[in-house]
């Protein structure tokens, strides 16, 4: 997959009431920092960044004039209530150079797998994998067609591509299928409630003095 290419622009001004008139804007500050590199303050066309994310490539090329910078996505901050994107930070990688970072997990063949009524249940979301940036997977996928009630699939049993080494414990456990709730008992019939408690009582009570 070509790397995603998203304009942006430098930003010299920084301060909360300049930050402010960038949102009102429709502008998202941002910054791009790497190993060994000053922080880069720039700004990004709101509207542009949220395609950006949307599209799902691992790797972005930062076109700020005639220079090319290739991120990763570290943190996408944004409002609680209306999750506006309120601030990005970009990490600035080598190609040549390996890089951790996190890989969302995806079931695969779950509509295959035995007809049995269990709950599948996934325990784990991502995992921290180190590969170079060139090799970083979409998704690592998780077949849970041949699991069935009371199994579990962990992290060393994932097979993740070539070029990409899982550093998540091997001992965490992916996503396991559980047994349907069992059926409600029955409600007790009325006056066994009563008849246990006088039962009760008459054990507990006091013996009658001599």
């Amino acid at each position: 997959m070509a790397n995603y290419q998203l304009a942006v622009e430098a930003r010299d001004k920084l301060g909360t009431a300049q930050v402010t008139k960038l949102r009102r804007n429709n502008q998202i500050p941002a910054v791009v920092y790497g190993p060994g590199k000053p922080a880069l303050h720039i700004l990004v066309d709101q509207r542009a960044l949220e395609k950006a994310l949307a599209a799902g490539s691992s790797l972005i090329d930062l076109q700020l004039g005639g220079d090319t910078k290739t991120v990763i996505v570290r943190e996408v901050q944004q409002e609680p209530v209306k999750a506006q994107i309120l601030h990005v930070d970009f990490y600035e990688v080598a190609l040549d150079r390996k890089i951790e970072i996190a890989v969302p997990i995806r079931l695969v063949n779950e509509d295959t797998r035995p007809n049995d009524g269990g709950i599948v249940s996934t325990l784990l979301w991502e995992l921290t994998v180190e590969c170079l940036p060139t090799d970083i997977p979409e998704t690592i996928d998780v077949d849970v067609q041949n699991l069935e009630i009371g199994g579990s699939l962990a992290v060393k049993d994932l097979a993740p591509p070539a070029g990409v080494e899982i550093l998540t414990d091997p001992e965490e456990v992916v996503v396991k299928v559980d047994a349907p709730e069992a059926a409600a008992e029955p409600p007790a019939e009325a006056g066994e409630p009563a008849a246990e408690a006088e039962e009760q009582a008459e054990d507990t009570a006091p013996a009658e003095e001599a």
